[in-house]
């Protein structure tokens, strides 16, 4: 959640620092993002189902708060 909650909007971008393939490969996997490139040049942007998750993610965190 932390991966995908850390993208700003649908645009290609690195990961955050301390990302591990792994977590990148089970998002991929998931069809929450996307992925491409190499070793450090690596970047992923959401999909749309993605971004439907997060967004959901941020209401319901946002309704718990009030």
């Amino acid at each position: 959640m932390v991966l995908l909650h850390s993208a700003d909007g649908l645009e290609w971008q690195t990961p955050p620092k301390g990302t591990s393939l792994k977590t990148l490969s089970e998002a991929e996997e998931q069809g929450f993002i996307l992925i491409r490139g190499e070793y450090q040049k690596r970047q992923f942007r959401l999909t749309e189902r993605g971004h439907r998750h997060v967004e959901h993610d941020r209401q319901r965190l946002a309704a718990r708060k009030l």
